[in-house]
């Protein structure tokens, strides 16, 4: 079911997304939002694939799965007892790796690939699915998808609401990502992790007072 809140958090987590997304290309010269690509950007860098160069992105590819798999962890077992700080954790993780980062100044590439895979599992598993923040290519072929779909498959009036509603939050998707990309260009410090570290203190409250 698509709410008001699937709504504002198609938007918001990919906002996010599209500012770490960027900032860290601009401060470690990688794409920490997805691990597609990164064997032949090894080889093409490289000019040929070394051990070295296999374990490395198999570290990025772990972490990446580790926070996709603590997130879920922490949202099932959070909902199945009611527990809804169990379901907080991982957005207070992120905030801690955030706020680390910005009075370090330092930025850990493996934690920015748990904190962004945490994030997209925690927007997924929150909205049914519906949320993909970072992962803008599949969102874009199924933007295609459903509009194929409204206007060649035969539904209904009321299926082809539905579709409208979902069409939009692929949109607002694919926009906050933008967005979010934008503003981390123009303010490439790592200062501008402030914005997301604000973003995860308001999910956590709406966390543990049960409104998310």
């Amino acid at each position: 079911m698509i709410t008001r809140k699937t709504y504002i958090s198609s938007f918001s987590f990919s906002f996010v997304s599209g500012i770490i997304n960027i900032l860290g290309i601009i401060l470690l010269g990688l794409v920490v939002t997805n691990v597609t690509g990164h064997y032949s950007s090894s080889i093409v860098s490289s000019g040929m694939l070394t051990l070295n160069d296999i374990l490395l992105t198999c570290s990025y590819i772990f972490m990446y799965w580790l926070g996709s798999f603590w997130a879920s962890s922490c949202f099932y077992y959070g909902k199945s007892t009611n527990k809804a700080y169990v379901k907080a954790l991982p957005i207070f993780l992120n905030l801690i790796i955030l706020i680390y980062a910005v009075w370090s100044q330092h930025l850990i590439v493996w934690l920015l690939f748990l904190v962004s895979s945490t994030q997209n599992a925690f927007g997924a598993n929150h909205s049914e699915n519906q949320v993909r923040a970072s992962q803008i290519t599949g969102v874009v072929m199924a933007s295609g998808l459903d509009i194929a779909k409204y206007f060649f498959g035969g539904f209904t009036k009321d299926f082809k609401k539905d579709f409208l509603k979902a069409f939009a939050v692929k949109m607002l998707n694919i926009t906050g990502f933008i967005v979010g990309g934008i503003t981390a260009f123009f303010y490439s410090s790592i200062n501008i992790l402030w914005l997301p570290i604000v973003f995860y203190g308001i999910v956590s409250i709406l966390i543990l007072k049960k409104k998310l």
